[in-house]
This record gives C-alpha cells, sequence and structure tokens, in this order.
C-alpha cells in the first residue's frame, strides 16, 4: 500500500518502540509510538486522541478492532466469525471471556465503521449472518502468499532447512498449526480442535496400519509445524499405530525457511474446522506442494478447486486423500500445475488497491 500511493500521506501508531523503524524508509510514512497502555484503553482512547491531534482523515484497523468514538471515519478489518460458530474451540475462564468479549464488541465495531473488510466472501457471509453487518457496507480483500514463496530447488538451501529443524530425508505430509492456539489451551483439551489435529493424526494411525498390512511402500513421514507441538505430542500421547519415529515436531520454522519446507513437502494437510481465509492453503499451492483441506468455512473458496476437500469430521475420507496423495504421482504432478496456477490468482498489489479505494471511500464519506 505504502509503496502503490505516492499521493496521501500515512500514520503507523504502534504500541511499542520495538515496532518502530519498518517504514523508516518510506517518505509517504511517519511512525508514532504510542506506548505505556493496556489494548483497551490503547484502541479506545489513546489512538483517537492521536487520531485527532494528527488531523486524520480516516483510521484503519486490520484486526478486529476500531474506537469506538473517533474524529473521524474508521474502517475495520474482521478475521472471523468463530465465536458465534465454534464455542468449543474456547476452553477455560480465559477463552469463554474472550469469546463473550468479541461477540459483544465485534457487532458494535462493525456499526461504528464506515466500511467492514473480510479476508473471504465466506467470512463476510457468516457477518451478514451472525453480525448483522449489511452486506452494502462490506468488502472482500484477500490475502495472499509472499513473494518469496515459490518451489526451492536448490540443494544446498533444502539441505540447510532440513537440518536446522531435523526435517525427514524423504518427502512428508506436512500440517502447520498456530502455536498461540496451542499454548492457549488447557492440558486437558483436544490438541487445536480449529486445526483438527487430532481427526488427522487418526487418520494418519489408520492409514499407516493400513498400509503396513498391505505390503505397498511406507508412509510418509508426518511433520506437524508449530510451537508447543512438542510438547503435546510428547511420549504416550500419539495414536498406538503411530511409531514415534514417524511424526515430527519441529517447533516453530522462521517465516523465511517456510518456502523451502513447502517444497520438500510431499503434501499440505489442512482438514481445519474453521478457517476465515487459511494462508498456508495459498503459500503450500504457491511452492508447488499439493493441498488436501476441508469442505467447511473459507477453505473451499480460496482453494478455487485446487485442492482435495475433505470433511472435517469424516476421519475415513481424510485418509483416503493422505493416501493417494502419498503413492500416486501422476495426482501429485497434476495437483502441483492446479495449484500453481490457483496461487497466482491472489495478489498483494491487488489486494493493496482494493484497500487504497476502501481507504478513500470512507475518507471522503467524512469530508463536507
Amino acid at each position: 500500500l505504502f509503496e502503490l500511493d505516492t499521493e496521501n500521506q500515512y500514520i503507523a501508531y504502534y504500541n511499542h518502540q520495538r515496532q518502530s523503524g519498518r517504514y523508516r524508509d518510506h517518505p509517504n510514512v511517519r511512525e508514532v509510538v504510542l506506548s505505556g497502555f493496556g489494548k483497551l484503553l490503547w484502541d479506545q482512547i489513546v489512538v483517537p486522541v492521536a487520531a485527532r491531534r494528527d488531523r486524520l482523515d480516516v483510521v484503519f484497523h486490520h484486526k478486529f478492532s476500531i474506537p469506538v468514538i473517533s474524529p473521524c471515519p474508521t474502517v475495520v478489518q474482521q478475521r472471523g466469525a468463530e465465536y458465534w460458530m465454534h464455542r468449543e474451540f474456547y476452553v477455560g475462564l480465559a477463552g469463554r471471556l474472550d469469546q463473550l468479549y468479541n461477540r459483544l464488541m465485534i457487532p458494535l465495531y462493525c456499526r461504528r465503521a464506515a466500511r467492514v473488510l473480510t479476508n473471504s466472501n465466506q467470512l463476510g457471509e457468516e457477518l451478514v449472518r451472525y453480525v448483522g453487518v449489511p452486506r452494502s457496507k462490506l468488502r472482500t480483500i484477500y490475502a495472499a502468499a509472499d513473494e518469496s514463496f515459490q518451489p526451492i530447488d536448490d540443494a544446498a538451501t533444502l539441505a540447510r532447512v532440513r537440518t536446522r529443524y531435523g526435517l525427514p530425508g524423504s518427502p512428508f505430509l506436512l500440517m502447520v498449526v498456530k502455536g498461540h492456539q496451542v499454548k492457549a489451551q488447557g492440558s486437558g483439551t483436544a490438541l487445536t480442535p480449529r486445526k483438527n489435529v487430532a481427526l488427522a493424526l487418526e487418520a494418519y494411525s489408520r492409514l499407516y496400519r493400513r498400509v503396513g498390512r498391505s505390503g505397498q511402500p511406507p508412509v510418509p513421514p508426518l511433520v506437524v509445524l508449530g510451537p508447543g507441538i512438542a510438547e503435546r505430542l510428547g511420549p504416550g500421547a500419539l495414536p498406538p499405530d503411530i511409531p514415534a519415529s514417524a511424526v515430527h515436531t519441529p517447533g516453530f520454522v522462521d517465516f523465511h525457511d517456510m518456502p523451502a519446507v513447502y517444497s520438500m513437502a510431499r503434501a499440505l494437510v489442512f482438514p481445519s474446522r474453521y478457517e476465515s481465509f487459511g494462508i498456508p492453503i495459498v503459500e503450500a499451492m504457491a511452492c508447488g506442494c499439493p493441498v488436501v483441506t476441508s469442505t467447511t468455512s473459507a477453505c473451499p473458496e480460496v482453494a478455487g478447486g485446487a485442492a482435495i476437500l475433505v470433511d472435517p469430521d469424516d476421519v475415513e475420507g481424510l485418509l483416503m486423500a493422505m493416501e493417494r496423495l502419498s503413492f500416486d504421482d501422476s495426482l501429485v504432478a497434476r495437483m502441483r500445475q492446479l495449484g500453481f496456477r490457483r496461487a497466482s490468482a491472489f495478489s498483494w498489489a491487488e489486494s493493496a488497491r482494493a484497500l487504497l479505494s476502501e481507504l478513500q471511500r470512507a475518507a471522503g464519506a467524512g469530508q463536507p
């Protein structure tokens, strides 16, 4: 956005000094640190006071909240409606309070905003149904894979990444899980129900047992990325049919190493119960990694016919998809090409142009 728009001036508000400096080389961006306040005070008091002082034409917040009382029009980006659709994601007192807060405040934010942005058409429909946002107020602006996400075939790079994270030497099935979703759960809850890890492990266990009896080549190893996963999948946590040597949990993987990880994977297994977009789908496709994902939420919209779709409750269906991608080379080759074409349909440049038009539209609504 900052590179695209040479006409308007931007102020980036940060709540900590460590965030400042990212856009120091952009002459149309001034970075301002407003530190020392909690999130609620920062959103609702500090930012609107600064916006009045700086005489802003529009305030944009890229996640959930905006100032309820603002001196200028506001634009908000919503990222999910799971607070209404999946109460089971929120466990313990903290989880229930988080759900309650968002169910109360997201409708208010959407009412107060001049424009409400979503990252999928499916999320827009959910906001209409559960939050009551008028369709005329909504606009979908898709995410995209970073330009660094492309097939990596340099042997030295692949070897470095494989060694750094202890990845298998052969192609593997890959799961990508957000670490904060693991750490926020109590020890007695299912492992990241949003990402459906428990069902994927059950499907992999059955596949491992079935292939072992049939005499086929061995099942590819399973790699589950994400901070906190290793602790939750320790000794005794795996289904009994999966040997510990078959499942790898590297923990956190640096963003810049992810293209190499996708390039080494046989397929991405992404059977989420809920995604408002699902950026790993696009990242994997851009790197030539076939995808199996869910029939629910925004996954089919993002996959666009270039992935195998499975009901997130269907263990046998996921097993069959994993089996096909593990052993059918012609299917993998065909899905690689479909994935490349689908990933190319998403563009940060196009999204930036759409965002600029929405900011200008909202700012114009506040002018005489």
